[in-house]
């Protein structure tokens, strides 16, 4: 029965992903950056450029770029086009971890009412998919996968103390390190937490040592290329980005506030998960058992901002834990002390208080069902406005693709555009898409800046907030920043959402500014030249894929 629990789960958690991927017919969210660099990738015939071509940024290709090479080839030989693969591909690896995580869950929870409570938990907190679904999570996904096989594998190297895990752990950690080094970090000391509390033998000191040595031997390729071209400063500036609790008094204060909310689900009700996991982890510690508490603090405690993905790996056995430790035992006994007193004052549980196996199991599954219910509906919700994260997953419209090449088509090459798009920089479609789709150089765009030394990443979010305050204000205001921030543009580019036009304040007083010229005001975007503004030759060609 548990085990059929377990598949239920996957199926449901499975099911859940693509719809959400299935409602547009384009990449979720972001993956502009990504899917530029597998184009220049293609175009340097597979051997790793220097730089990057997305929005003549002079961005080093530094990123990780096994999904890279997974993309273009599979582009190459089956002749998919590349933003059905940024569709398809995050999905196919985000329903894997459904696996990957029962395993993983197996190896350390052990019973398998646990587990499969736990993997209904992981399929259902909305962390566990977010950002793994995005065009973005082309690289997410599979380095979450990769990462949970690795766990998984060291957990069995540790635990049986066989030769014959090294070789599976090896691969699958250097396998997450070139899919994505962020998660490749949270690897490293996962598998650290793993070692102290299963491996501190001659046999475990042993393996790891060769597992260290081989993950490194195997990423080498890569990061050998990225050291000989241009040196530490893009690991250090991406590292800077990130953050600890050992990092600035902001990110400290942050992860101190992120460990007295105690959970980060972004489910979109009350976090039922995230509460069941308390529950978890309270248990857990009363009897002795700390390695998945502990792996819960110590992960947002050395990943500020990756730290709710990645705890959805604890917070979901815990979760498990919760409900078979906690609370079905609780729910028996709160039952089962229903009773009166007859006559004589001996205690009687009346007939219709009486309790049976079959009974309890009915009970049990109402309020388990309940609780599905609730959470399956709080994964599913896509409005905006609630208090978790899955709004996000939406796409750019037709009629947004369709503004962008308008503007490939009726604009000069050497134009440089500032998007006022009213978004958060992280989860701004628009602005990381415009350089594929349009071609031309968005002037405010973060994405890739994390790779730049001397803070070049601070500063273009700092100009990026002070351009979204723009959108609020008058024309006024962009030639205040266009000082500010010593950047120049020609155009001004203003998306049309489905939920409406943004930056209503900002269009009306462009639109009455002599300074600017109204050239496209249609479903997708409303677009202005700026006056006596010249466009600049661009450095390098960029390709559409169009």
């Amino acid at each position: 029965m548990a085990r059929a629990g377990i598949w239920a789960a996957v199926a449901l958690g499975c099911l859940i992903r693509a719809i959400h991927v299935l409602r547009g017919g384009f990449p979720l969210n972001d993956g502009g950056l990504f899917y530029q660099m597998v184009r220049d990738l293609q175009h340097a015939r597979y051997a790793l450029p220097a730089f990057t071509s997305y929005n003549d940024a002079g961005i080093p290709f530094s990123y990780p770029p096994f999904t890279f090479y997974l993309a273009g080839l599979l582009n190459d030989l089956t002749g998919i086009d590349l933003f059905t693969l940024f569709r398809v591909l995050p999905l196919i690896a985000t329903c894997l971890t459904l696996v990957a995580f029962a395993l993983l869950a197996r190896a350390i929870v052990g019973a398998l009412t646990t587990v499969a409570i736990a993997v209904f938990a992981f399929a259902l907190i909305p962390r566990s998919f977010i950002w793994l679904l995005m065009g973005g999570g082309l690289t997410r996904s599979f380095g979450f996968l990769f990462a949970i096989l690795a766990m998984y594998s060291a957990h069995l190297l540790y635990t049986r103390r066989q030769w014959r895990y090294v070789a599976p752990a090896t691969l699958f950690a250097a396998l997450t390190v070139l899919s994505h080094l962020e998660t490749g970090w949270f690897l490293a000391f996962t598998l650290a937490i793993f070692f102290l509390a299963h491996g501190r033998h001659r046999h475990g000191l042993r393996s790891s040592i060769v597992v260290v040595a081989g993950t490194v031997a195997l990423t080498a390729p890569w990061w050998a290329t990225v050291l000989t071209q241009h040196g530490v400063s893009p690991f250090l500036a991406a590292n800077s980005t990130g953050g600890s609790v050992f990092s600035s008094g902001e990110v400290r204060m942050h992860v101190l506030l992120s460990l007295l909310r105690f959970t980060a689900t972004s489910e979109s009700f009350f976090p039922l998960i995230g509460a069941l996991a308390l529950l978890g982890a309270l248990a857990s510690v009363i009897r002795g058992r700390w390695v998945l508490p502990v792996w819960w603090v110590v992960t947002i405690l050395l990943e500020a901002r990756a730290f709710p993905t990645f705890t959805t790996l604890p917070v979901a056995m815990l979760a498990g834990v919760g409900v078979t430790g906690v609370l079905l035992p609780l729910m028996v006994r709160v039952r089962d002390a229903a009773y009166t007193s007859d006559r004589d004052g001996t205690r009687e549980r009346p007939a219709r208080w009486r309790t049976t196996p079959v009974s309890r199991q009915w009970v049990a599954a109402t309020v388990l069902g309940c609780f599905l219910v609730y959470a399956t509906a709080s994964a599913l919700m896509t409005k905006s406005g609630m208090s978790g994260e899955v709004s996000s997953l939406v796409s750019l419209s037709p009629d947004e693709r369709a503004a962008m090449r308008w503007v490939d088509e009726q604009t000069p090459s050497g134009s440089r555009f500032l998007l006022i798009t009213g978004d958060n920089w992280a989860t701004d479609k628009t602005s990381e898409w415009f350089p594929v789709l349009a071609a031309r150089v968005s002037v405010a765009t973060v994405q890739g800046f994390e790779w730049l030394p001397d803070h070049a990443f601070d500063r273009k979010l700092e100009a990026y907030d002070r351009a979204h305050e723009c959108g609020y204000r008058t024309a006024a205001c962009l030639t205040e920043w266009s000082t500010e921030s010593e950047t120049g543009f020609t155009h001004v580019y203003v998306p049309k959402q489905p939920g409406g036009q943004c930056c209503y304040t900002l269009v009306t007083s462009l639109k009455a500014d002599a300074g600017y010229e109204l050239l496209h005001d249609g479903p997708g975007a409303t677009i202005f030249a700026r006056r006596g503004a010249e466009p600049q030759l661009a450095s390098t060609v960029r390709d559409s894929g169009s």
